[in-house]
């Protein structure tokens, strides 16, 4: 198995804020908006097919280990990046390798970004195998700029009125990005560029009010005792916040504490939300169909030895309301699911999860057993749909950072 680590890479204790430090120190000597630390974005991970690279303005394309420059690609370029044997072989669509390397790296030669399998990206992008024939694509480029492909998609499209919500995810992602810092080091890059970690668009997903709100909150987190804060969020609350450990496997923090969503005229901030209310009927072939199966695949049992499944019901709630665990009642067992698994195991058709884990069992009149939920997401942190709920309501937003994130610190950090 191949695997490629930047070499130097400076894992210390305290490396976080040693690293803000420095890009700080760097930011007091240009008059350009800050960039921030460089991140390194998993755009595509353990790629089992080539993959094609190109710019319509040249490529400079390097050997990563060494840096030294191997070709130069003039006008508009389109390559193909393969695997052969342990190296990454470059060439064009039909003919001979141009470059052979353990890693390559790709940099603009001109004005127009890089493009990956046609995707856009600022910076650099690096290729390396993993595994026996995957390829690794990793896009290196300053922080400040990632945010510019991750805002509009973790918050959407959004007006004038809502800035102040925009604002917000800008600073609540930017936190996830510097705490993730060297997180996954071993894999070559820092953070994935989905919803394993943040989602990532690049160039194609920027959009102005987006830009404007990374631009306007450049360098600014959120820290508690020194460090930045785990910054989660999610869609929709349903009207009240979870702390974390109550949600997820993850230690407790007093900034992921239970916040009420209540507006004071008796509304939920995030009521506009299309998943503010939502119902999830599952029928006798739905429950002996995919929840069975997810049954079978989480508690390692067979569909015989677990019959048909004819009940769920809650049989524990967390102190915020959202079903800890779910009893499953088959004609031969019963199974008890938790957390995270509750949602997996009641997904819909097209495999998506269910929506939150804040519902009501009901049996409606027809014998199939419906869901009346609230929300969308885990429900720790930021609610996405109560931020923008307080933008409308001209709430600025440090103040609706504040109220998601209690106690946490706002520091600018370069």
């Amino acid at each position: 198995m191949t695997r490629h680590v930047r070499v130097g890479a400076p894992l210390v204790a305290g490396f976080v804020l040693a690293f803000l430090a420095a890009a700080a120190f760097g930011a007091t000597r240009s008059a350009a908006p800050p960039a921030g630390p460089m991140i390194r974005v998993g755009v595509a991970v353990a790629a089992d097919g080539p993959l094609q690279v190109g710019s319509a303005t040249g490529l400079r394309i390097l050997d990563a280990q060494t840096n030294a420059l191997l070709l130069t690609s003039a006008g508009s370029a389109d390559l193909v990046v393969a695997r052969e044997g342990e190296d990454v072989r470059v060439s064009p669509s039909s003919g001979p390798a141009l470059a052979v390397a353990v890693a390559v790296r790709f940099e603009p030669a001109g004005d127009a970004p890089i493009t990956l399998d046609a995707i856009p990206y600022r910076g650099a992008i690096e290729v390396f195998g993993v595994e026996e024939r995957g390829l690794n694509a990793v896009n290196s480029l300053p922080l400040e700029d990632y945010l510019l492909g991750v805002v509009p998609i973790e918050i959407g499209p959004r007006g004038e009125d809502e800035l102040a919500a925009v604002a917000a995810q800008a600073v609540a992602a930017r936190t996830y990005a510097v705490a993730h810092l060297r997180a996954r080091e071993e894999m070559g890059f820092d953070v994935f560029g989905s919803v394993e970690d943040q989602a990532y668009g690049g160039v194609a997903a920027e959009r102005p009010e987006s830009t404007r709100a990374v631009r306007e909150t450049a360098g600014q987190i959120l820290m508690y005792g020194g460090l930045p804060i785990r910054a989660m969020y999610h869609s929709t609350c349903g009207g009240r916040t979870s702390p974390v450990e109550e949600v997820l496997d993850r230690a407790p923090a007093r900034y992921l504490r239970s916040v009420s969503d209540r507006a004071p005229n008796g509304t939920d901030y995030c009521a506009a939300s299309p998943r503010y209310r939502w119902v999830d009927t599952l029928r006798a072939t739905d429950l002996n169909g995919r929840v069975r199966e997810q049954i079978v695949r989480i508690f390692g049992t067979t569909a015989a030895h677990t019959g048909d499944i004819v009940d769920l019901r809650v049989s524990r709630r967390t102190p915020s309301g959202r079903v800890e665990a779910l009893a499953v009642r088959g004609t031969r067992s019963e199974f008890v699911l938790e957390r995270l698994d509750i949602r997996i195991a009641l997904q819909n058709e097209a495999g998506r999860i269910l929506g939150s884990t804040d519902f009501e069992v009901v049996t409606a009149p027809d014998g199939s057993i419906e869901l009346h939920g609230r929300g969308f997401g885990h429900g720790s942190g930021m609610c996405q749909w109560g931020a923008i709920g307080r933008a409308r309501a001209g709430q600025e937003w440090q103040t609706i950072l504040a109220t998601y994130y209690p106690g946490a610190e706002l520091v600018s950090v370069y």
